[in-house]
């Protein structure tokens, strides 16, 4: 018996999805990073620990947790960070008041925020806090000229990476302002950008590196996000092996970079600090402006 139309159209939809799964290449799927974490930043159960599993978010994890280079512990349960919360739904209230959050820290721009606000319970204090200024929307902007081809996978590297090297130095302002408010606090907090990997993966890194931590571990705890959002980013990769179909110019290697981390990425960041300032503690000090009693009072109150 011959198919129906409608069976073979789907037989013939059902074999392209197949066609399209994409796994993302070992460099960048997460697991070694996260492998080293363990290693050099706590054992196995301590950073499995810090993933805080919520159903409707990815990359959602406790700041704490990680050894600091004079033998403390950076506090668990009063930094967090993640991707973006506009698919938090009700039910996943309960389990996010249980973390005692106080506020939220949004470091999107209005025309990222824009149709994907954050869903949060009434008692948490929303704060938009963004990074950098986008007017023009020009980061959203930006799927659809990778979409168009207009990108490549170099252009898409070096990107990336001058928007690291800028958040320290054009964007300082913002940074130092995001960095004293999430410090201040004395009840927990969240932030986060829309997928929870660059602009909070820099606010983490900075956090980090004024608590004490090693270099090496900060940048093995910002490739950990490689790991949390494997599964995301071989759907972007699928839908982009298939977009190519009607997209022919679509590069996918541009697209691997800007659904990925990338050790570069956050060594752009500490090769501006210490190409710009002289090093990670002049820059702590004289950019940022904390002098070395607010650091050790910083580093009694976030680790222990």
């Amino acid at each position: 018996m011959k198919k129906s139309k409608s069976a073979w159209l789907a037989a013939l939809l059902a074999a392209s999805l197949s066609s399209c799964k994409v796994s993302v290449p070992a460099e960048h799927d997460g697991k070694a990073a996260y492998n080293d974490l363990t290693v050099r930043g706590g054992d196995s159960a301590a950073v499995a620990a810090r993933y805080i599993g919520l159903d409707n978010t990815i990359n959602f994890r406790d700041l704490g947790g990680l050894k600091t280079k004079d033998g403390r512990t950076v506090r668990k349960g009063f930094i967090y960070r993640s991707d973006n919360l506009s698919k938090l739904e009700t039910d996943d209230f309960g389990a996010f008041n249980a973390l005692r959050i106080a506020t939220v820290f949004d470091l999107r721009t209005d025309h990222e925020i824009e149709g994907k606000e954050d869903r949060l319970p009434a008692n948490v204090r929303y704060m938009h806090t963004p990074v950098v200024q986008d007017n023009a929307g020009e980061i959203k902007g930006l799927k659809k000229r990778v979409l168009n081809g207009e990108i490549t996978e170099q252009e898409a590297r070096d990107m990336t990476a001058k928007f690291y090297a800028d958040a320290v130095t054009v964007n300082i302002g913002n940074v130092k302002s995001i960095l004293k408010q999430i410090t201040a606090s004395d009840q927990p907090v969240l932030y986060h950008c829309s997928a929870g990997k660059d602009r909070t993966g820099i606010v983490s890194a900075l956090i980090l590196s004024i608590l004490n931590v090693d270099r090496q571990v900060i940048v093995d705890d910002f490739m950990v996000s490689n790991y949390y959002r494997r599964d995301r980013a071989e759907k972007t990769l699928g839908k982009a092996k298939l977009g190519r179909i009607i997209k022919p110019k679509l590069n996918m290697d541009a697209i691997e970079i800007l659904s990925t981390v990338d050790e570069s990425f956050i060594n752009a960041t500490f090769n501006a600090i210490d190409s710009t300032y002289g090093g990670m503690e002049p820059f702590i000090e004289n950019e940022l402006g904390i002098d070395k009693i607010a650091r050790r009072a910083l580093i009694e109150k976030l680790t222990e």
